[in-house]
C-alpha cells in the first residue's frame, strides 16, 4: 500500500523512493492507531490520505516544493508580456522582488530544494509571500466550497473527519443510519477534492 504512493512522489519530486517510503510507513502506522472498525470503510482506503498527508509533509518540509500560486503566475504573465520577455529590459524597469517571481515562474515546473536562507528571501506582492498567497488562496476555496455542500453533508464531514466521531456516534446523533453517513461523507469529500482539482489545489 505505501510503495506506489511512495514511489508516485518519488518520480515527481525526483527524491529517493526509500526514504519516501519510510516516511509513508509512518503515515501508515499513524492511520492503524487511528482506525476503528466502526468507520465502516476499508482500512486502506482510510490510510491512503494518512499515507500521502505523510509524505507530502515531508515534502514540503525537507525538499521545499516551489509551487506558485496563481496570484503569483498572473502576475509574472502580465510582466513577461508587457516587457516582451526581455530579460536586460527587466533589471532595469522592474523591483527586484517582481524580477525574481519572474525567474521562478520560468523554473515552475521544477522541484528544487530549499535552504533556511532561500526560504526567507521568497518575492513578494504587497509584503506577501507567494506561500502565503498560496495559502490563503487555498484556505479562501476550500471554505467557499465547504459552504456549498448541502447542511447535512457538512454535519456528517465535520462530525466524521474533523472530530473523528464514529459513523455509527454520528448517526445516532443525527438520527439516521450509519450507512446514511457514510455515503454523506464520501459524496462530499468527493466534492470537495473534485473542487479542489479543478481549482488546481491538488494534483
Amino acid at each position: 500500500m505505501v510503495t506506489p504512493i511512495a514511489l508516485h512522489y518519488a518520480r515527481i519530486a525526483r527524491q529517493d523512493k526509500d526514504d519516501l517510503i519510510q516516511v509513508g510507513r509512518l503515515g501508515l502506522i499513524k492511520a492503524a492507531g487511528l482506525y476503528q472498525n466502526a468507520f465502516q470503510v476499508p482500512f486502506s482506503a482510510f490510510a491512503r490520505p494518512h499515507i500521502r498527508g505523510a509524505i507530502l509533509h515531508y515534502l514540503r518540509d525537507s525538499v521545499g516544493l516551489v509551487r506558485l500560486p496563481r496570484r503569483v503566475q498572473e502576475r509574472a504573465q502580465r510582466l513577461l508580456k508587457q516587457q516582451g520577455q526581455t530579460a536586460q529590459f527587466l533589471q532595469h524597469q522592474v523591483s527586484p522582488s517582481d524580477l525574481q517571481l519572474v525567474e521562478d515562474y520560468r523554473q515552475r515546473g521544477g522541484w528544487q530544494p530549499l535552504s533556511e536562507s532561500e526560504r526567507q528571501t521568497i518575492p513578494t506582492i504587497d509584503g506577501w509571500t507567494a506561500s502565503e498567497i498560496a495559502v490563503e488562496e487555498r484556505d479562501q476555496a476550500i471554505r467557499r466550497y465547504w459552504q456549498r455542500l448541502p447542511v447535512m453533508e457538512q454535519r456528517c464531514v465535520q462530525a466524521v473527519v474533523l472530530e473523528g466521531q464514529s459513523l455509527r456516534v454520528t448517526a445516532q446523533s443525527l438520527g439516521t443510519s450509519a450507512m446514511t453517513v457514510q455515503r454523506r461523507v464520501k459524496t462530499a469529500l468527493s466534492i470537495l477534492s473534485r473542487q479542489c482539482r479543478n481549482e488546481g489545489l491538488l494534483t
